[in-house]
């Protein structure tokens, strides 16, 4: 059940493409805590280093002397040869020292204890696997190499099955029984596969996010058995929050050879890793993040992340620990009442801020709901003001499959009144706008024209300090409202960055900080929706018609958000959570902001 459940996660985010009016068309999206890879607790806490000894591919075994043993590659250059640490309660850490020197520079070691014997497996710096075997049966040793098994490889590994067979793992993804006493190999190396098998009866549109389904990672393959199943964890960078992050995946099988289900982000930030169990049962993961993933909570020294296991079957990090550096990563959100997207707040004209956003999960469908109203005067407490807006107001016909989406509330300081925008999606998307006729937050409001105000999605305006007002919707299109804010002044703008590219491709913002316009936009990063990450990009310009800078990431993870200015005159940004590693999904949070003098954004931690 746990392989199936895992299988349909990689599916369904495709299911909206296939059958548009299933109401329950985004129930396995990346925001949905199905396919969470990472839901930190209350009291979560950054991991922090076993010890402080620079060390990458940390491998942990424990052996039946009950002591816990450590190595990796050792990143002090003067130092050659393998060096060891143990533990008897994975704390408290004593040096061993070099157990293996023979002038050579070794990269990835892992320990293993295998039938009875402590085992180092390494690649030398030509690239010849070989795997030490313990003359003394203790993990100190010494070791006598063996011979080359494998040439011009990488990432070497051992697993020993239930049966006694024991199997070379190396790459990113090779596999081969080997002799019994561990010194030949038993055929040639078999590549560890996902099957295919899955995909024959989805019609995939060319263009969407596509499984990964050749392989588990780039490196560090390395399996563990839990509950008769075999786990192969992999490591990838894949550039989440367009950062080198070095992530671990898993693929799960019945069978050693495979076929593996599609790999899931397991353990982000971690690097090569392996895994191990304590005498508890408890399943921890080697954690040692690159140098260059400066998002990562340790780097480039040994960690250990305990593993846990979600309601659905995936493994992923446990709830009390925190491994992101980010301005994000322990951050809360704010509204837990209720599922909301694409949150918008405005400073309205009383002193208190309002609130409006996607509702129902993905929007309510035809006929259902409509736009409702938040109040604070604080940004803590959040009073539930009801709808301002519903469906039957509209006055037209639309397909049953009718979504709302990205409302925005606005105040217009030159109006003195508050605009709403929304957008409705059926096999394409519309933009509404509409003025309250009263000049409170609470409406009535009332359409400017007679049907949509633009064709495209989430709609935003922005008022500049001469008081022209904006309209900006559909990933970038810019027109100069008129002072009945029924059409447009002029012909409509494509705001773009200084290379002819887009600030994010859809829920973008515009404000002004300084005399610098800066665009905001939601984009994926990461070859995949389901591994990738929905961060806040931003982009500075001169002009309000740009060109914009390269968009870079302002706040990770919040994707399309709406930014604004508090009354302290503090700069905050909302946030929703619509990928797997954010702290949280589908839930109204703020997260304030950090602006350099050269205009440089980032979350504030």
């Amino acid at each position: 059940m746990m392989k199936r459940i895992c299988l349909l996660f990689l599916l369904c985010p495709f299911i909206p493409l296939l059958a548009q009016e299933d109401p329950k068309q985004f129930f396995n999206h990346p925001s949905a805590d199905l396919g969470a890879v990472t839901m930190p607790g209350e009291n979560a806490k950054p991991i922090s280093p076993l010890f402080n000894h620079p060390l990458k591919d940390i491998s942990i075994s424990l052996g039946k002397d009950g002591w816990y043993y450590l190595t990796g590659s050792n990143l002090k250059k003067h130092q050659l040869g393998v060096m060891l640490w143990k533990s008897k309660d994975l704390k408290n850490w004593e040096e061993i020292g070099v157990v293996f020197n023979d002038s050579l520079r070794y990269t990835a070691p892992e320990i293993h204890y295998i039938k009875n014997n402590f085992y180092i497996v390494l690649v030398d710096d030509s690239g010849c696997l070989k795997i030490l075997e313990s003359t003394s049966g203790n993990a100190e040793g010494p070791y006598q190499p063996g011979n080359c098994l494998v040439e011009n490889t990488t990432d070497p590994s051992l697993f020993e099955d239930d049966n006694g067979s024991v199997y070379l793992l190396h790459g990113n993804g090779f596999i081969v029984e080997l002799s019994k006493d561990l010194k030949a190999l038993k055929g040639a190396p078999h590549f560890i596969k996902s099957s295919r098998a899955f995909l024959k009866e989805f019609d995939f549109p060319k263009g969407r996010d596509w499984p990964v389904i050749s392989k588990i990672g780039n490196g560090g393959i390395f399996i563990k058995k839990i509950e008769g199943k075999y786990y192969a964890f992999a490591n990838e960078i894949i550039n989440r929050m367009q950062s080198p992050t070095d992530d671990v995946f898993v693929g799960v099988a019945e069978n050693i050879y495979g076929p593996y289900e599609p790999r899931y982000l397991a353990i982000p930030h971690a690097s090569q890793t392996t895994v191990f169990e304590d005498p508890n049962g408890q399943l921890w993961a080697t954690y040692s993040a690159s140098n260059s993933d400066q998002l990562g909570v340790v780097r480039e020294r040994p960690a250990l992340v305990p593993l846990t296991f979600s309601p659905e079957g995936k493994i992923r990090p446990a709830a009390k620990c925190l491994l992101e550096n980010s301005p994000v990563a322990g951050k809360k959100p704010i509204i837990n009442s209720e599922t909301m997207r694409d949150p918008s707040v405005t400073l309205g004209g009383d002193g208190n801020y309002y609130l409006v956003g996607t509702l129902d999960g993905y929007g309510y469908q035809l006929n259902k709901g409509g736009v409702k109203l938040w109040k604070s005067n604080d940004l803590k407490q959040w009073d539930d003001v009801g709808f301002i807006w519903k469906w039957s107001e509209l006055g037209r016909d639309f397909p049953d499959f009718t979504m709302l989406w990205a409302p925005e509330i606005k105040y217009v300081k030159s109006d003195d009144n508050y605009y709403l925008t929304f957008s409705l999606w059926t096999k394409k998307g519309f933009t509404y706008l509409f003025k309250s006729e009263t000049g409170r937050p609470e409406g009535p409001y009332k359409n400017v024209v007679a049907g949509p105000f633009v064709k495209g999605i989430d709609g935003f305006i922005f008022e500049d300090d001469d008081l022209s007002v904006y309209f900006l919707w559909g990933g970038g299109n810019l027109g100069k409202l008129n002072k009945e804010r029924t059409g447009f002044e002029s012909s409509i703008h494509k705001l773009q960055t200084t290379e002819n590219h887009h600030v994010g491709y859809e829920g973008n913002c515009l404000t002004k900080i300084d005399g610098k316009y800066i665009l905001f936009g939601a984009e994926w990063n990461g070859p995949l929706r389901l591994e990738g990450t929905y961060d806040m990009m931003y982009g500075v310009s001169d002009n309000i018609l740009g060109p914009y800078t390269s968009a870079k990431v302002a706040v990770p993870h919040a994707g399309h958000g709406t930014v604004f200015q508090d009354k302290n005159k503090k700069w905050w940004t909302t946030m929703f959570g619509n990928d797997s590693s954010s702290p949280w999904r589908m839930h109204f949070g703020l997260i304030e902001l950090e602006i350099s003098q050269s205009h440089n954004l980032r979350g504030k931690n």
